[in-house]
């Protein structure tokens, strides 16, 4: 088992819509497939951990790095892994704008329905640097 987590810039802003569709989508597949994660977006910028099987998240990666609807993406960590961090989540999902997020009932209303004191992997430590940077609900 191993988990991947990278950050990308939106090649346009994102409408609700569409990131509506991408979670959708993200957690028919990873449902399937025995594998979860987390994405955040904040004005153009993503952070996503994917945590399953090796082969199953290479596919997925090199499908999600062929995206046109992002660029510039960088992996921060590739690493295998006894247990997931967020095994609960076939894709938790959460946007900073809060006009946006206050819309988002029944996905992740607030990152605090993450539970990253469960552990100090490091993909916990990226997903918690990304929403102090971004100034997201830091209250976790």
């Amino acid at each position: 088992m191993k988990n991947i987590v990278y950050v990308s810039t939106a090649v346009n802003l994102m409408h609700e819509n569409q990131l509506f569709d991408i979670l959708h989508n993200s957690r028919l597949h990873n449902q399937a497939l025995n594998i979860s994660g987390v994405l955040l977006y904040s004005e153009g910028t993503f952070i996503q951990v994917l945590e399953g099987k090796d082969g199953m998240i290479n596919v997925l990666y090199t499908r999600i790095k062929a995206d046109q609807r992002h660029k510039d993406i960088v992996t921060l960590i590739d690493e295998p892994i006894i247990e997931k961090s967020f095994a609960q989540w076939l894709m938790g999902f959460a946007i900073t704008d809060k006009e946006k997020t206050e819309k988002l009932v029944g996905y992740l209303r607030s990152v605090k329905e993450l539970d990253l004191n469960s552990g100090n992997s490091a993909a916990i430590a990226a997903i918690k640097t990304f929403i102090e940077t971004n100034e997201l609900d830091v209250k976790y």
